[in-house]
């Protein structure tokens, strides 16, 4: 028996469980998002939500710009005149330039407002989806089992 031979099986026996995820996919509100349905499109939004909710994890609506003027921070060294293409390094070093680079690679990500109708949609595709897994699962040892059951004989 080789993998050839399983997936008509598995396909057959999952027919149904292949239908439900497309079927959900093109459920998804796409009217509202003002996309066509894509794959693409699907992913962008998924993606788009979640940096978005990521980079919004400190609440900062607005770029900040801290005055510190009166503040004493003190410089260890600057360095000019470098090679032409290697700015690393190039500047002013800080005496706590660790945290300074740590703070300045902090971004904000353009908001991107998903409806809830979306989500409970696409809760509904990652259902499906799910239940095609367990459903392949399934087939596979429902496979595995007829084939114990003749003794270890080819022929499934």
């Amino acid at each position: 028996m080789s993998i050839c031979d399983l997936k008509p099986l598995v396909f057959w026996c999952t027919v149904d469980k292949q239908w439900a995820p497309h079927r959900a996919f093109a459920s998804l509100p796409w009217s509202v998002l003002g996309r066509k349905e894509s794959m693409e499109d699907y992913r962008n939004i998924v993606a788009g939500a979640r940096n978005s909710v990521f980079h919004h994890l400190l609440p900062f609506e607005a770029t900040l710009e801290i005055d510190l003027r009166q503040v004493d921070v003190r410089a260890e060294a600057i360095r000019l005149f470098a090679q032409y293409g290697q700015k690393a390094g190039s500047g002013v070093r800080l005496k706590d330039q660790a945290l300074a680079d740590v703070l300045g690679d902090f971004f904000r990500a353009k908001q991107r407002p998903v409806s809830i109708t979306f989500w409970q949609s696409n809760l509904s595709l990652m259902e499906k989806a799910s239940d095609l897994a367990l459903g392949v699962l399934d087939a596979l040892i429902l496979v595995h089992e007829a084939r114990n059951s003749k003794g270890g004989q080819s022929g499934v």
